[in-house]
């Protein structure tokens, strides 16, 4: 039946049952994975002692990979953590550690337990005492592939520096290790819309076949030995790339496509990729909702059906003269009119699959790159004669290591030539914008966890409100605005808190940072000394805020100071807090940083105008904030509050949070709730939690 799908004529009745087959799998992927979702959703770690059978690599290092627990009779699919001294297939004596995080806590983040809810996880383990019971036999092409790879990483990178974006690019390529998002390197191609080129995918596999097959073409051998060989190229070179998802598709689609051939029939492109879909939905049925899998067969679906219709307008570069006879073209006048066609049909096919992405990547990533269609044409040449350099190099360099690092060194100016391709590209005006806007909202009241502050505001050229830590950077928030892809031209500091003002010199090293808001000049935190003693270098205009000043972010949006970052009391960053009323369509936010009782009174003594609808406010180290009296001068209807649970006064006590509760306040207390949003309108304003959605308000005028 397999293989009459393959070479039986396309017809309507068969893309009719795929959907319903399709829309049935995925419907019933829920209740299959019930038991994950279950065991995910009670954070929280146990002493487990059991069997643990080692699999292959989790992601691009062996630090994490795949395993099977059985304990009480019971198995369970985890992640082993720390997990380099193993080897896939051994089976292991184990004491150790299962644990489940929590969720994540900022909207931006990769979604760690929905990927771990995809793939069957169950949850991480950290072994701490193993004993060796034996080696599976079935689990050899892993630890193969794997030692293969390692030899690969080394044989395509010999001779290069440790970095360069010739060696980047070339492992991006080949192997799929990308640099990371905010490298130069990464920004290019991706907004040259040519990131597809960094992803090991069908194009890569097909592109390998097609080397295979190239190369297999002067080699005297029978017809299906070589269609043989070459599905067996695409499935190593898949496992070689650690057999991600996107690998294991196209080398399903390839192997569904070239199997007509393999037994002597007809293919049908429609046929094949209709059966690869039904064996990829019922080896993992919840993969339909990725967007690598939508883009599979999205892209490959619109080149069936649209390559034709795009060859009308591409095919014009290699039109001849319908009155010159096709015989009296020179041997020269023949190449040229072969290299035309390749790029007629090529741009065809570039066309066809942009078109059909589009949706796509507007859905998932709100990103229009319309000059994809030319950054194709060259960038996937030379991602052909990239891979084919690579292989070369590593093959040469397993005889002679020196000319293998020869190649290496012409591979690296071609991969470097895609680079500035790319990147010259990614400056055409107008080659790709934002369709809609990746923040989740106006302003993001960041949860540090750590007693510390952070906040983004949507405004143009991006503002923050504090920066956190640089630890809540390294692991969150430099991901986050790349996720969002957001500029950050502005920042303004309530105090000079390391957990409030970490963060500022890693920001600074972004580039986009313009202007600065201070409450002082000098302070004692080495991180606030290094980002005032580096930010005149690096064209960033230092502020210190006066009383009264006013800083327009948005035509509709600025903030007024309203007490300088001075106090008499002295001897800690939070008796050092400059007060600040944003000011957004109207509506009016009260910032207190970690302000505390003495000169919360003494704001109120002064007269200062706390009018405000929102206060966002901290924990003071040695006195108490938030005070009634306080709270009442403001006129606020919501109080959002930082907590953390160490140190403890990091913490709003329960009596604290039941009396601001009492007084009629709506309290977001960032413990429980995570990261608050606002979206501000001209006759409404509203504030969610990100981890309780249930947890919102609206103020209405």
């Amino acid at each position: 039946m397999m293989l009459a799908m393959v070479t039986a004529r396309p017809r309507w009745q068969w893309w009719v049952a795929l959907c319903l087959v399709a829309a049935f799998v995925a419907w019933r992927a829920n209740d299959l994975e019930a038991p994950v979702k279950e065991s995910l959703a009670k954070p929280g770690s146990e002493f487990v002692e059991g069997v643990l059978t080692v699999g292959r690599q989790a992601g691009r290092t062996a630090r994490e990979r795949y395993g099977v627990l059985e304990e009480d009779e019971r198995e369970r699919r985890v992640i082993v953590f720390r997990a380099e001294r193993y080897q896939p297939g051994e089976v292991l004596q184990i004491k150790g550690k299962f644990f489940v995080p929590e969720r994540e806590r900022n909207p931006g983040i990769f979604p760690k337990l929905e990927y771990w809810e995809r793939s069957g996880v169950y949850g991480g383990l950290v072994v701490d005492k193993e004993e060796l019971l034996r080696v599976n036999w079935y689990a050899a092409p892993f630890r193969w592939t794997e030692r293969l790879r390692e030899g690969l990483q080394v044989g395509i990178t010999r001779g290069l520096p440790e970095s360069s974006n010739g060696g980047d690019v070339i492992q991006a390529m080949v192997l799929g290790d990308k640099p990371p998002r905010d490298s130069e390197v990464s920004r290019a191609f991706l907004e040259s819309g040519a990131m597809h080129v960094f992803a090991v995918s069908g194009l890569h596999v097909t592109l390998v076949g097609a080397i295979f097959w190239m190369a297999f073409m002067y080699v005297p051998m029978p017809r299906r030995v070589g269609i043989f060989l070459v599905i067996l190229a695409m499935v190593s070179y898949a496992m070689v790339t650690g057999m991600r998802p996107p690998a294991i598709r196209a080398t399903l689609m390839a192997i569904c496509f070239l199997g007509a051939f393999f037994f002597r029939r007809r293919p049908s492109l429609f046929n094949a990729l209709s059966l690869s879909l039904i064996l990829a939905i019922l080896w993992k049925p919840s993969q339909v909702f990725d967007a690598g899998f939508q883009l599979s067969y999205g892209v490959l679906l619109a080149i069936g059906l649209g390559v034709g219709l795009a060859l009308r307008f591409t095919g014009k570069i290699a039109e001849l003269d319908p009155f010159f006879p096709r015989r009296l073209l020179t041997d020269g006048q023949r190449k040229v009119l072969t290299v035309r066609t390749y790029f007629a049909n090529l741009g065809a096919s570039s066309l066809a699959a942009w078109l059909g992405s589009m949706p796509i990547m507007i859905w998932h990533f709100g990103v229009v790159t319309p000059i994809a269609v030319i950054t194709s044409l060259l960038l996937i040449p030379a991602t052909m004669v990239i891979l084919a350099l690579a292989m070369l190099a590593a093959l040469v360099g397993l005889v002679l290591p020196r000319l293998g690092g020869h190649v290496n060194q012409v591979n690296s100016v071609v991969a470097s030539g895609a680079f500035f391709t790319a990147k010259g590209f990614s400056k055409v005006p107008l080659g790709h914008w934002q369709s809609r806007r990746l923040t989740p909202g106006d302003w993001v009241v960041f949860d540090c966890h750590d007693g510390g502050a952070a906040s983004f505001l949507d405004v143009e050229g991006g503002a923050m409100i504090d920066v956190g830590g640089s630890w809540f950077y390294d692991t969150q928030l430099r991901s986050i605005l790349n996720r969002w892809n957001v500029e950050l031209e502005k920042v303004f500091v309530t105090h000079p808190d390391g957990d409030h003002v970490g963060a500022l010199p890693l920001i600074l090293d972004r580039g986009d940072l313009n202007q600065a808001v201070l409450p002082m000049a000098q302070a004692l935190s080495p991180s606030y000394r290094e980002f005032v003693g580096k930010a005149e270098d690096r064209g960033c205009v230092k502020v210190v805020a006066k009383a009264g000043e006013r800083y327009d972010l948005d035509d509709e949006v600025w903030v007024e100071i309203l007490r300088e970052g001075q106090s008499s009391a002295r001897g800690v960053a939070d008796n050092r807090i400059m007060v600040m009323k944003v000011h957004w369509k109207g509506w009016k936010v009260l910032v207190t940083g970690d302000l505390g009782i003495d000169d919360e009174l003494a704001l109120i003594e002064d007269g200062t105008d706390l009018s405000a609808d929102v206060v966002l406010m901290g924990r003071h180290e040695w006195g108490v904030s938030g005070q009634y009296q306080f709270l009442k001068a403001t006129g606020a209807k919501v109080v959002i509050t930082s907590a953390s649970r160490f140190p403890s006064y990091e913490m709003p006590t329960s009596r604290w949070v039941e009396r601001v509760k009492s007084n009629g306040y709506h309290l977001f207390n960032q413990w429980e709730t995570g990261a608050v949003i606002m979206d501000f309108e001209e006759d409404g304003m509203s504030l969610r939690s990100f981890l309780d959605p249930e947890n919102q308000i609206t103020l209405q005028r």
